[in-house]
């Protein structure tokens, strides 16, 4: 089944505030309204950590540096429709050697 994503702004604004490379943040975006957006059932896992509830969870290497690696988490909740899944909280981790 497929769903709409919808992201906060305030997630927006946090994602933009990691001041990722180019191609990271847009391969963030597209994941979370594609990827996500497709097949949530595969992708979401009920967690407690970083978050209580379900929890899209990706990494990508930095295309730039090939040492370093991008952890993602996004809170996802579903919306009242049925339709649509609401991103409402994210962490990043940046690891490098």
């Amino acid at each position: 089944m497929s769903y709409k994503v919808r992201i906060r702004s305030s997630i927006r604004r946090r994602v933009v505030a990691w001041n990722l490379p180019d191609f990271v943040f847009v391969e963030v975006f597209l994941r979370l309204e594609q990827e996500l957006g497709k097949n949530a059932s595969t992708w979401l896992v009920r967690a407690s950590w970083p978050f209580d509830g379900m929890v899209y969870n990706f990494s990508m290497v930095d295309p730039n540096n090939r040492l370093v690696e991008h952890f993602f988490s996004f809170h996802i909740m579903y919306h009242s429709d049925e339709e649509t899944l609401l991103v409402v909280n994210c962490s990043h981790v940046e690891l490098g050697l």
